[in-house]
């Protein structure tokens, strides 16, 4: 995830919401130059090659939803393969 800030109301944020993944910190607004995105928050699926597998979503609740879609299909997948 990046983020923006300072460090100790990131963490604070992640303890609150139990993220158990990496958080960077963006200076100005480096990664939102990079992409063309200015909206907070946004999320982008990324794979563990780098590929982009899901368009951007804006907001707080079209996020939980991917990570609820995304949960989904990891436990079908899970339950599948066993």
């Amino acid at each position: 995830m990046i983020s923006l800030g300072e460090p100790k109301e990131n963490l604070v944020k992640v303890k609150e919401h139990g993220l158990t993944f990496p958080v960077v910190l963006q200076r100005r607004w480096e990664a939102s130059c990079l992409y063309g995105m200015f909206a907070t928050p946004i999320a982008y699926l990324i794979d563990e090659a780098g590929v982009v597998m899901h368009d951007v979503v804006v907001g707080v609740e079209p996020i939980l939803d991917l990570m609820a879609e995304m949960s989904n299909q990891a436990n079908v997948s899970e339950w599948t393969m066993r």
